[in-house]
C-alpha cells in the first residue's frame, strides 16, 4: 500500500484542483499571500520580523488587542470586559496584562509604568486597526533598547502617514454591536474617527462605549521627514468578572451570570507627539 501512496495523493490533489463547469474543466484559483520585505541584514534572528496590514486584515478582528497576534506564537484573550486590557500569552507563557511584553505606537510606549492592576498594563484599545501600516516584533529578552516590560518580547506599531484609500464603515453585529469608522487623508494629513458600542452576551449588559480620534501631519521640513500627531480615547464599560464554578454547577447562576453587579471601568487617554 505504501508504494501506491504517492500516486493516490497525486490523484486526490488533481481531483481537488479541478472543477467541472458546464462540461468544461476549470482550474480552481488559489491565491497565496506573501511579503516581499527583505529582512536579511536587518533582522538579527528568526524571532523578529515585520507584518504589514494586508496580512493583519485577512482574518476577522474580534478585538483590537488581536493586533498583537500578528506576532507568531502570540495570543490575546479578553479578561473582564471588552474595555479592559487583554491578557497576553507568548510561546505558552502568561504575560498578564503586559508586564513582560512591551508595545509602542510610532515610537511612543503604550505600557503604563504604574497602574492599579499591575506595572506595565498594556491597553491596546486606543489603537484604530485600520490605520496600522506595519507591525514590527521581537521575541525574547535580546533587545535591551526596548527597555522595561520587554523581557518576553516587544512590538512596534506604525500608523499610515497617507492612507491608500479613504473609507467610511458601518458595522452591526450580534449583542448590539455597532461601530462607525471614518478615515481619510489628504496630502500629509491623516484623520480618523472611530465610535464603538457593544452590550455583549452577558446577563448584565456590558454597555461598552468607545470613542477614538486620530489626526496627524507628516510634512518634510528642510529635507527631514517629520510628524505631528494627536490621539484621543475615551471608554466606559460594565464588566462580568470571573464567577465561581460551584455557583454555576449549583444552578445559582448560569455561565453568563454574575456575582458582583458593580464591576466595570473607564479609561481616558490623550496623546500628543512630534518626531523627526
Amino acid at each position: 500500500m505504501r508504494k501506491y501512496l504517492p500516486a493516490l495523493l497525486l490523484l486526490t490533489s488533481h481531483a481537488w484542483a479541478h472543477k467541472q463547469h458546464g462540461g468544461e474543466e476549470m482550474l480552481e484559483e488559489i491565491v497565496v499571500y506573501g511579503r516581499s520585505i527583505q529582512q536579511i541584514g536587518s533582522a538579527t534572528s528568526a524571532s523578529e520580523g515585520i507584518v504589514g496590514y494586508q496580512d493583519i486584515q485577512l482574518p476577522p478582528l474580534l478585538r483590537v488587542g488581536e493586533l498583537v497576534e500578528a506576532v507568531p506564537g502570540m495570543v490575546a484573550t479578553q479578561h473582564s470586559g471588552t474595555g479592559k486590557a487583554n491578557q497576553y500569552f507568548l510561546r505558552g507563557f502568561n504575560l498578564d496584562h503586559g508586564t513582560d511584553f512591551s508595545a509602542a505606537m510610532d515610537g511612543v510606549p503604550l505600557n503604563m509604568r504604574t497602574h492599579g492592576h499591575g506595572q506595565g498594563y498594556l491597553d491596546l484599545n486606543p489603537l484604530i486597526p485600520e490605520l496600522v501600516k506595519t507591525t514590527r516584533y521581537q521575541k525574547g529578552p535580546y533587545a535591551p533598547e526596548k527597555g522595561d516590560f520587554s523581557s518576553a518580547g516587544a512590538v512596534d506599531f506604525e500608523y499610515y502617514t497617507a492612507l491608500p484609500d479613504s473609507l467610511v464603515e458601518v458595522t452591526v453585529g450580534e449583542d448590539a454591536y455597532r461601530r462607525i469608522l471614518a478615515a481619510g487623508s489628504t496630502g500629509d494629513i491623516v484623520g480618523a474617527v472611530d465610535v464603538t458600542q457593544y452590550d455583549g452576551p452577558w446577563e448584565i449588559n456590558e454597555d461598552l462605549t468607545q470613542y477614538k480620534a486620530h489626526v496627524s501631519w507628516s510634512p518634510t521640513i528642510n529635507s527631514l521627514k517629520t510628524q505631528f500627531a494627536l490621539d484621543y480615547y475615551d471608554a466606559d464599560w460594565n464588566s462580568t468578572d470571573q464567577v465561581p464554578r460551584r455557583a454555576v454547577e449549583s444552578g445559582l447562576i448560569n455561565e453568563l451570570g454574575f456575582i458582583d453587579p458593580d464591576l466595570g471601568g473607564s479609561s481616558r487617554r490623550f496623546a500628543a507627539r512630534a518626531s523627526v
